[in-house]
């Protein structure tokens, strides 16, 4: 039952989080009950024919699941469309904003008030991205226009999802920061670490690992932020989505485990040459802290991973 199972997860995803475990279990049991049925009359009946035949587009049956009383900023035919296309939208203004920032932390003397000036006009970019996906709905309700884009709805459309179908914002946001952050120190916008000693900051560090790493680690970066983006369109978890990650995690883990492998990570230089006793501090400290990632990242893999042979055992 995975494609009904799929169906059903894509339609209760359109309803408040509160309601999806009721709602989904509701609606799974009646699916089920009026496949088996059908089943009786046409035994060669495939799960994607009986939702062809019997189904509506997953947003449409969400409509009519919607409560009567319920409050729309559009009409009810195009209230869940809004919806996504606003969440859409967020994600992309959000995304591009983020990578504006970091290039004009880039080019700019100032780096941080760069980065900053780009951000703080998130708001305001958020109210016009608003204001125009809810003007263009109400101007098609008032017109009198069809969701058109729901009809010729096919089940092969849908993505095959598993039991802990929500992605978290949350984690989103913070794997998008975190990876922004790395980047921008990678390319020296950020600098650490800092040391303050006889009345000055040193940031005069120097690397003693090789420069293809760092490319590398580059590249895996502006990867991890475009999917973080991507992760952000999308509601639910799919074996796709979790298969990318658990991928990329495992190339991170691959690349972080040679990092803490290398006998010794940095070294001081310029006026702070001679205080010794800091290297062997500062190494210390990132391989703890290596190892600590490194820990997170392999739960998070194994949780992927976990899922994945769970789904298909089904």
């Amino acid at each position: 039952m995975k494609l009904l199972k799929a169906y059903v997860h894509q339609v209760v995803s359109y309803h408040p989080p509160a309601d999806r475990d009721e709602l989904f279990a509701e609606i799974y049991d009646e699916i089920c009950e009026e496949y088996a049925d059908q089943l009786v009359e046409t035994p060669t009946l495939s799960e994607a024919g009986f939702l062809d035949m019997s189904k509506q587009h997953p947003i449409k049956y969400a409509t009519q699941l919607a409560s009567n009383s319920s409050s729309y900023l559009v009409g009810p035919q195009f209230y869940f469309s809004f919806l996504s296309a606003l969440k859409t939208g967020t994600s992309i203004t959000v995304g591009l904003f983020l990578i504006l920032a970091v290039i004009a932390a880039l080019a700019s003397g100032d780096p941080w008030r760069a980065f900053y000036q780009v951000m703080l006009d998130i708001p305001d970019a958020l109210l016009w991205v608003a204001a125009v996906i809810l003007g263009i709905f109400v101007a098609m309700e008032k017109g009198g226009e069809k969701a058109t884009w729901l009809e010729g709805w096919s089940a092969n459309d849908l993505k095959m999802t598993d039991d802990d179908q929500s992605i978290s914002r949350a984690e989103t946001f913070f794997d998008l920061s975190m990876s922004s952050v790395a980047l921008l120190w990678i390319f020296g916008v950020i600098r650490f670490p800092l040391v303050y000693q006889n009345g000055q900051w040193t940031e005069d560090w120097v690397s003693l690992l090789p420069e293809w790493l760092w490319a590398v680690a580059a590249g895996m970066l502006l990867f991890d932020i475009c999917f973080a983006i991507f992760r952000l369109t999308r509601n639910l978890w799919t074996p796709q989505l979790r298969l990318i990650t658990a991928g990329t995690h495992v190339l991170w883990l691959v690349l972080l485990g040679f990092v803490a492998a290398q006998p010794q990570l940095l070294i001081a230089a310029g006026p702070f040459i001679g205080v010794t006793e800091l290297v062997p501090l500062f190494n210390k400290w990132l391989k703890v802290a290596l190892v600590m990632v490194m820990a997170i990242i392999a739960w998070d893999t194994a949780s992927h991973i976990w899922r994945l042979l769970k789904l298909n055992h089904h």
